[in-house]
């Protein structure tokens, strides 16, 4: 699931921006920073920035379950990149109990829904 989410985020990221010739020589290039830390009950934190300034960090951490049969690894995350209109995006991800939730800016939003009459 933590990979799902992190794939999506950078998949969304790399095809929101148009692509010039410059831009895809720097999205050759390998990652300028990588930190990955793993534990043995699958718990885990990585970041790690581009050539290109995106910037992806994540966590996961078992949370015991309400009812106490088990655990729930919640994943949370950030993925951030600088758009060819020089603005940086941000999204923000989470995933656990509630189920998945994306917040940014730069999302759409929903309309507000029409009072029942």
């Amino acid at each position: 699931m933590k990979l799902f989410v992190v794939a999506v985020c950078l998949i969304v990221a790399v095809a929101a921006a148009p692509s010039s010739p410059e831009t895809a020589a720097r999205r050759a290039l390998p990652a300028l920073q990588h930190e990955e830390i793993h534990d043995e009950f699958g718990q885990y934190a990585l970041r790690y920035v581009t050539a290109e300034g995106t910037v992806v960090s994540e966590r996961g951490r078992l949370v015991p379950n309400p009812d106490g049969t088990g655990h729930v690894l919640v994943t949370e995350g950030e993925t951030s990149y600088i758009g060819d209109d020089g603005r940086t995006y941000v999204t923000k991800y989470s995933a656990g109990f509630d189920g998945v939730k994306v917040e940014g800016n730069h999302l759409p939003v929903a309309p507000e829904p029409l009072p029942v009459k």
